[in-house]
């Protein structure tokens, strides 16, 4: 399952006023742009998307991070087409779509999700998430979701660990159904534990130092990519304030590669879309 916090990102359907098209997206997300138009658009549906139609990816956030970046634009795409074309598909539908494409995020269903990233199929919907802050340390390197899935040695050593993120899903479940932080965010920490041991990041020490300097209730790792984040009580501002301050320090130290710091909420998953027309889209 994901974490999900506050970060969004959206995509438009255009129209060009004049000649030029300007595909606006990379190529994940435009194949899921030309599958978008057979599903929902064309052969007597309600709306087709004209020839010279393109779709507009604003996403703030790097890729290849582990920041459901693509999962984000390639949802986004399909849910965007869908809306052109008078059509909301729900969000089993939405996911099924996305899986197609590539092994892909829950972020999409509402509150939280257990999922079958790689078949597309909904496990088990949960919770939503207690209050809690989080403060995101994300390299500059990069770690492709197709590449993770590529290397045959990290997903056996997946499969041989698979008691132990069992265990923290079973331990982030608690947390969730009874609504505590504490021990949501330790199921949490088991699950970057376990993928520490699998494969590891070089900022492990710096995050586990400042995890426990200042009073994190947990820590968060993107499997398939390279971000990480310490968990907070939504009380804790000031914990949250010294782990930033701490982890900008040591990005100007040994993590000076153009590592960023970013602090946002704890959230339920989503997506919404409408038809606006305006010039140009």
């Amino acid at each position: 399952m994901s974490l999900v916090v506050a970060w969004k990102s959206s995509v438009e359907v255009c129209v060009p006023d004049g000649d030029e098209t300007l595909p606006r997206a990379g190529e994940k997300t435009l194949r899921a742009f030309e599958a978008a138009k057979r599903v929902f658009s064309g052969n007597g549906k309600s709306e087709t998307i004209p020839r010279d139609g393109f779709i507009n990816v604003i996403n703030p956030l790097p890729p290849a991070r582990g920041l459901a970046t693509s999962t984000m634009d390639i949802a986004g795409t399909f849910a965007a087409v869908a809306a052109y074309a008078g059509r909301r598909p729900s969000d089993e539908e939405l996911f099924s779509l996305c899986a197609d494409i590539e092994p892909s995020d829950g972020i999409m269903f509402k509150d939280l999700a257990l999922v079958d990233h790689i078949n597309g199929k909904l496990i088990e919907r949960l919770p939503p998430p207690p209050d809690m802050r989080i403060v995101a340390l994300i390299p500059s390197r990069k770690l492709d979701t197709a590449d993770y899935r590529r290397n045959v040695s990290t997903l056996n050593a997946i499969r041989a660990g698979a008691r132990e993120h069992e265990l923290a899903y079973e331990t982030l479940k608690r947390g969730l159904e009874k609504s505590d932080a504490a021990l949501a965010a330790k199921g949490a920490t088991l699950s970057a534990e376990a993928q520490q041991r699998i494969m590891p990041r070089e900022e492990w020490d710096v995050i586990t130092e400042t995890a426990r300097a200042s009073g994190a209730l947990g820590i968060a790792v993107a499997h398939s990519g390279t971000a990480s984040g310490l968990l907070f009580s939504s009380s804790n501002k000031f914990g949250a304030d010294l782990a930033e301050n701490m982890l900008r320090n040591a990005c100007s130290g040994p993590l000076a590669s153009n590592a960023a710091v970013r602090r946002t909420v704890v959230s339920g998953g989503g997506f919404f879309s409408e038809r606006i027309m305006k010039p140009g889209c």
